[in-house]
């Protein structure tokens, strides 16, 4: 099979690979949409934590976003059959440990993470192969582009549904790329009252605003604290989802939040060390949250979409073959062209 493979930092292959073999639990898929996220980026530069870790190494096959077709399923497989549409799960767990007993595979001690932690094959190639219990199948409602969303709405779910939304709660949402636009989203479909996202981009907080939500800022012309503020009467948002791994942002987070709320944290940061002003927050008796990947929001999700009540259409602003991953890698980098999630098409 064809297959993207990054051999060491900056340094990029395509080529024929082996394709996957299954085991009796196991499913092969073929591949349809792949979606190109940030952390591709960083497992190509090398400044991805398990790169610095020793957790994964290269060469690899990326990518973790993904929708596509049942190819062949193994022997002890009864749920799905060749020609279903399905999605996976980005964290594997053992199935056997204590975490994945409770359901919280995401933190399992022996897990394995599609396209990256300990060099499970990801989906930047033709065919990958999963275990059928992280296998889900598409509803016939939702197609299979579409679909290849499902992994950023499921880690956004998480993190809104960790930050313990009620009905009165203010929402602030920073980042205005694919997963603060899912995170808005589902905010509202979670319960909160009034949803603000602070950006960068014109163009994608006036997205954010037709998809329902209330204020935006952009702090290129606005700032963040100042306008969050003014707008929850000087008291600060109940919760804050940070989707931008921007280490400022994470400070002006702090800062917004009204005392006593919760800091929902999805993204990776960019520095080993976040200067926090932990004083601040100790002060404001606040929670702040770091969530791992997207453990148990695949199906509910699935069902948002299906239903139209998650709208993902809108954000898909490129969809390009595989083999033009560079040149997808040059349009990332350059960061002047609008751009929210892009698509891969082995």
């Amino acid at each position: 099979m064809k297959a993207v493979l990054f051999t060491a930092p900056e340094k990029i292959e395509i080529r024929d690979v082996p394709k996957p073999q299954i085991g009796d639990q196991e499913v092969l898929a073929k591949v349809a949409y792949a979606g190109f996220c940030g952390t591709d980026i960083d497992l190509l530069t090398g400044e991805m934590v398990h790169i610095k870790n020793g957790f994964t190494t290269y060469p690899l096959i990326p990518g973790h976003e993904w929708s596509g077709t049942v190819e062949e399923v193994g022997a002890g497989v009864r749920d799905f059959k060749p020609g279903d549409k399905v999605t996976s799960d980005v964290s594997l767990g053992c199935g056997q440990c204590d975490y994945c007993r409770v359901g919280r595979y995401n933190l399992c001690p022996n897990r394995l993470v599609i396209g990256s932690y300990r060099n499970k094959q990801g989906v930047f190639a033709q065919y990958i192969s999963v275990p059928q219990r992280h296998l889900y199948k598409i509803p016939d409602a939702l197609d299979l582009k579409a679909a290849a969303l499902v992994e950023p709405a499921g880690t956004a779910a998480y993190a809104v549904k960790r930050s313990g939304l009620t009905l009165t709660d203010t929402v602030m949402v920073i980042g205005d790329g694919p997963i603060g636009q899912l995170a808005a989203q589902l905010a509202s479909l979670n319960g909160a009252a009034r949803v603000l996202m602070t950006g960068s981009w014109d163009k994608k907080l006036r997205l954010a605003k037709e998809n329902g939500v209330s204020e935006v800022i952009n702090y290129h012309h606005e700032d963040m604290v100042e306008r969050a503020k003014a707008l929850t009467f000087g008291q600060g948002p109940e919760a804050i989802i940070e989707t931008s791994g921007n280490s400022q942002a994470l400070k002006a987070a702090i800062k917004t939040l009204k005392p006593g709320g919760v800091i929902s944290l999805i993204s990776w940061y960019e520095s080993a060390e976040v200067a926090l002003e932990l004083n601040n927050a100790i002060a404001k008796d606040c929670q702040i949250i770091g969530n791992l990947a997207s453990p148990n929001t695949f199906a509910p999700v699935l069902s948002y979409m299906a239903e139209n009540k998650l709208k993902v259409d809108s954000l898909i602003t490129h969809v390009e073959p595989l083999e033009n991953i560079p040149k997808v890698i040059e349009m990332i980098r350059a960061k002047k062209e609008y751009r929210i999630k892009v698509l891969l098409t082995p």
